[in-house]
Parts: C-alpha cells; sequence; structure tokens
C-alpha cells in the first residue's frame, strides 16, 4: 500500500476436460443383486464435513473489514459519470461490502486504513458501511499518506485478537518494500514477523484472492521511481482473509464466493474430507459390488466375487468437492491426485469432473469429480486398504503477478512489487503447521475379495 511517494503499506491450474467413452460392466447385475441385502443406503455419500469432524467450528462471530485509503489505491476509486459502470474494484468491493453488512450471527465492522493520527495512532480509523461504500463508490475526498504494511497487519491482528470468533478481510494494493530500497531482501521477514502479532500460528489461516481492475490516477512504485499517471491501465489489488483456519474457510466458501474464480493461495487452510464413494454401474467392469461404510455411507468398500489377470475390474469413485475452493478442484487430475495401490496393482485411469466426461447416472449425481481405477490382483484373503491424497494447490499465478522493478508498470502489465517475496513471508509464517503441506484429504477404500 503506498500513500505517497516514500511511503508504504499494505489455487491456478488449468481446468479439467477429459473426455471419456462408455464403456460396458460385465458381471454387475449379479453382484448388484448379492449386494443389495447389505447396502439398501450404498447411493448416499459417505457423512464428511462439520458432521463428521470431532470438534465444530466456534462460530464466526464479527467480519472486521479494512480498506486501504491510501493516495496510492486512489486510481481504483476514481469518480464516475452518469451511466458509467464503474471500476472492477468498486464493482466488486461493493458487492462484498453488502454481502458482509448481511452476514447472519456476525457483526460487521469497517475501517480505513490511511495515515496514523493521535486518533487513530495504528492507522486504523473506524467508519460505517454507508461512509465506505460511499467512498468506495465516489472516490476519496481526501487521500491519506499510508501505513506500511507490516504495521498494518500488526495492527488488524491486534484488534483481531479482541473478539473470538472474528474474520477480518483486508482489501488493498499490497505494495510494499522497506523503506532503504537497498534492503529489499528484508519484505519476507517483515511480514513473517508483523504475522507473529497472532498469539498462535495453529490458530491463524490466510487467503489471498487476486484481483485486477482498471486504475487511472498517479501511480507509486514499490521501488521508490518517480510516480507514474496512469489512465484506464489494469492493475492488481488483493484481498486477505485472516483468521482461525475454520471460520477463514466458511468465510472462503460463502461469503467470498464471488471471487471463487480468481487466482488464490491458501496458508495453514484446513480442508474437511470430502463426501465421496463408489458409484455402482458407471464407468466400470468386472465381478463386484460396493460395501456400504459406516453410518450407512457409500461404499468406503469393495468385494470382488472374481479378480484376475483375465478379469481385470474397473470402478469409479465419486467426489463432492463443490464446497471447496475452485483451485482444490481444478487440481483433481494425476499427478495432483495419487492412488496408493498398498500391496495391490491398483492405478489411476482416468479422472474428469461433472460435464466434462459421460452422463452421470442418478447413483453419482450427489458428486462433482470422479476418479477411474483400475485394478486385476488382490493378494490374500485380508482386506487391502487403497488410499487417494489430493495435493494442495500450488499458487504459481504468483510469480507471474510479481516483479522486482514497476517503474514501468504500463509495459509489464498486472504485476505488484515483491508480490513473491510478501506471500513467501506468510508461507515461512506458518512452515511448521502440520497443514501447511498436508494432502487437501486423505481418503481410504477397503478391497476385499468375497
Amino acid at each position: 500500500m503506498r500513500g505517497n511517494f516514500g511511503h508504504f503499506g499494505l489455487l491456478l491450474a488449468s481446468g479439467l476436460a477429459l473426455g471419456l467413452t462408455n464403456c460396458t460392466a460385465p458381471g454387475e447385475k449379479q453382484a448388484e443383486q448379492r449386494a443389495a441385502a447389505k447396502a439398501n443406503a450404498a447411493d448416499a455419500p459417505a457423512p464428511s464435513g462439520a458432521a463428521a469432524d470431532k470438534t465444530a467450528p466456534a462460530g464466526l462471530r464479527q467480519l472486521n473489514v479494512f480498506v486501504d485509503i491510501s493516495t496510492g489505491m486512489r486510481g481504483f476509486m476514481k469518480p464516475n459519470r452518469p451511466g458509467e459502470p464503474g471500476s472492477q474494484f468498486q464493482q466488486t468491493v461493493t458487492g462484498l461490502l453488502s454481502d458482509v453488512n448481511a452476514t447472519p450471527g456476525a457483526q460487521p465492522a469497517y475501517y480505513f486504513v490511511g495515515q496514523p493520527t493521535p486518533q487513530a495512532p495504528g492507522g486504523l480509523m473506524p467508519t460505517t458501511y454507508d461512509e465506505l461504500t460511499q467512498t468506495v463508490g465516489v472516490g476519496m475526498k481526501k487521500s491519506a499518506t499510508g501505513t506500511e504494511m507490516p504495521e498494518m497487519l500488526r495492527q488488524v491482528l491486534r484488534l483481531h485478537a479482541q473478539k473470538p470468533g472474528t474474520v477480518s478481510v483486508i482489501i488493498s494494493d499490497f505494495i510494499y518494500g522497506p523503506q532503504d530500497s537497498r534492503q529489499v531482501f528484508r519484505v519476507k521477514t517483515d511480514v513473517k514477523d508483523a504475522l507473529r502479532t497472532a498469539p498462535d500460528p495453529a490458530q491463524l489461516a490466510v487467503s489471498v484472492f487476486a484481483n485486477v481492475s482498471e486504475f487511472s490516477d498517479k501511480f507509486f512504485p514499490g521501488n521508490r521511481t518517480a510516480p507514474q499517471l496512469l489512465k484506464g491501465a489494469r492493475l492488481p489489488y488483493y484481498i486477505w482473509v485472516l483468521g482461525a483456519p475454520e471460520l477463514v474457510r466458511q468465510v472462503d466458501t460463502n461469503l467470498l464466493s464471488r471471487l471463487d474464480g480468481q487466482p488464490q493461495a491458501h496458508f495453514n487452510l484446513h480442508f474437511p474430507t470430502p463426501p465421496h464413494g463408489v458409484v455402482t454401474g458407471y464407468q466400470s467392469q468386472g465381478q463386484w459390488y460396493a460395501e456400504p461404510g459406516p453410518d450407512g455411507g457409500k461404499a468406503t468398500g469393495v468385494s470382488f466375487t472374481e479378480l484376475s489377470k483375465t478379469a481385470p475390474a474397473q470402478l469409479t469413485v465419486g467426489f463432492d468437492l463443490k464446497n471447496l475452493p475452485l483451485a482444490v478442484q481444478q487440481n483433481f487430475k494425476a499427478p495432483q491426485l495419487q492412488l496408493d495401490a498398498t500391496n495391490t496393482d491398483a492405478r489411476l485411469l482416468k479422472t474428469w469432473g461433472v460435464g466434462a466426461g459421460p452422463a452421470v447416472p442418478p447413483a453419482g449425481r450427489a458428486y462433482s469429480h470422479f476418479a477411474q481405477v483400475g485394478l486385476s490382483r488382490l493378494p490374500g484373503s485380508k482386506p487391502q486398504t487403497l488410499r487417494f491424497t489430493l495435493a494442495p494447490p500450488m499458487p504459481t499465478w504468483v510469480a507471474g503477478y510479481s516483479t522486482t522493478n514497476d517503474s514501468r508498470i504500463v509495459s509489464q502489465g498486472a504485476k505488484t512489487f515483491l508480490l513473491t517475496e510478501v506471500l513467501t513471508g506468510v508461507r515461512d509464517y506458518f512452515a511448521g503447521q502440520p497443514a501447511a503441506n498436508a494432502a487437501v484429504f486423505d481418503v481410504p477404500l477397503t478391497v476385499r475379495h468375497d
């Protein structure tokens, strides 16, 4: 966030499109008849999410929203002539503020982020929903110098800690560099140190959503070269979400669903195990039937009445990923999706999402994504456990949004000074947490001879 010249402040992969052809399922009818008495509820997805967790989230009680009003942000919030649609920033942020104001069960609180004053020594100035939406919509009457981004994070986290169940949303260009331009190596450390204001990293998660909008005003480069007057240039801004992991996921999924298609990165975010199960009669073959899981959930196991090299089997497992970020859904393919075959020769054949593969039968309509598994060898009489694991999405977009020299931003395009370093600082802060490199999910499937 640049207040003026000399002041700072404040998932991804390509879409899934695999085409498949229908295949027959010899012997399945007899196998289904044998399994019918065991699995009247076999078509229901396995219980998951909050219902399956040992402890439910305490609940979202407060939403703090912070909008950067430094001089460097003025170009996103220009006055519009009658009939003009407004900038993408104005449209998106106005919609987000409206959603915040209407969130049930959560008390909203709104703040401008600007120059520290005796009344607001941390640079956080309380405001109202009406005043904030008016400022975003018609522009800043009086822009301010900025609070440096690490200090802004500290102030936000101190305020955040005053009330349990709080999630903080920060809207800024997140341009930051040390006042001494010879010490840009400090950026990631400055960010990491600022996040240490939070009392416990295990109880904090950060989501970052990238956006691009029209910008018409002075642009203050992060490398402290001369300001540039821009008109209609497209520049990035970002929405950060901070809070307890369960609450950040709740806000990401519900409140920020309008941003689901934007580039995003998630740090220390815990994902619930998605509903899943074998879909009988869908892109399968061989002699087998699905075993219902605990509590009547669908197909946490499969029993084979015949299995060999000459009588191989194929089965399809469905996953409901609709409540996970789009970046995670787009990651649902090899090599990010791995199948641990244990002592079998099971292999992942294909993956696809609804609409990108064969028509889904009624038994599979609870699911959004599918994985086809083939196997022909199952040693001994003991059950074997296969495991599906999905790696977290890598935010590869960050490198494309980052630059080490923004003195000619128009020719460079939508980039942010040292964004890679800023987000590396976030990643380093969470490096010791179990969720930092954990799989999005680890789903077992038991296979056995009948």
